[in-house]
């Protein structure tokens, strides 16, 4: 404080504290079918010390197809929340380069994939889960849930889940009030994948879903569904 009641700044003074990074949930490219191999020029964004890449992948192929058991990036492991068939979701904090190196292994088939960014000054998901379960026949539905209590303005949910036998419907779900996004789909008679996000725009308990309703009409074939969810934040 000055002696004419002015708030003056010296060498030893604090003008302020930069807050956090806004989300900047960005997809980058369109959704591209990947099986075990080399792929380079992968497009990942624009770099930043925050930058988080995320690899959500479901396969189109019907019945259990083991999913990946390990992706690098530039030769880096990325963090894998695999259900042990049909759907994954990957990350890694990559603060540099705008384009990549993927070497994925141990897929039983092509995935179908998406590659996100965010910002987060994390080191990867706050929450995750891997679930599996049967939809029983005739129109019975199977819900796999994550809640988060509570979320945050800046944070995310990435889920999907794919179905198989009987007649399957996949949809994803949440409670945050934009709902969720799909980026990635195949319908089929006797299988099916979903996969998308949903933004968080309040704080306090929300969740994400995936569900599969079976289409059965027979009354005798239940509906698999393998699933994977994950929450993210910015701090």
């Amino acid at each position: 404080m000055s002696m004419f009641g002015y708030n003056t700044l010296g060498f030893g003074s604090i003008a302020g504290t930069a807050g956090p990074p806004d989300l900047d949930l960005t997809l980058q490219g369109g959704a591209v079918s990947r099986g075990n191999a080399t792929y380079t020029g992968v497009s990942i964004g624009t770099a930043n010390t925050n930058r988080m890449v995320i690899i959500q992948g479901g396969t189109t192929s019907y019945g259990s197809k083991a999913a990946p058991t390990s992706i690098t990036l530039n030769g880096t492991a990325m963090t894998l929340v695999r259900n042990a068939n049909n759907v994954f979701i990957a990350y890694l904090k990559v603060p540099t380069g705008t384009t990549a190196t993927l070497v994925i292994g141990g897929g039983g088939s092509a995935f179908t994939q998406q590659i996100f960014t965010i910002n987060t000054l994390n080191t990867g998901a706050s929450q995750t889960s891997i679930q599996s379960g049967q939809a029983g026949p005739s129109g019975a539905s199977l819900t796999h849930t994550l809640t988060r209590n509570p979320v945050a303005t800046n944070g995310v949910f990435i889920m999907g889940g794919n179905g198989f036998n009987g007649v399957p419907v996949i949809s994803i779900l949440s409670s945050n009030p934009n709902g969720a996004t799909t980026t990635i789909s195949h319908s089929a008679s006797n299988n099916a994948m979903r996969m998308g996000y949903s933004e968080c725009t309040t704080a306090d308990s929300r969740n994400a879903q995936v569900r599969n309703t079976n289409g059965d009409t027979s009354g005798k074939v239940a509906s698999a569904m393998k699933s994977v969810l994950a929450y993210f934040q910015v701090e």
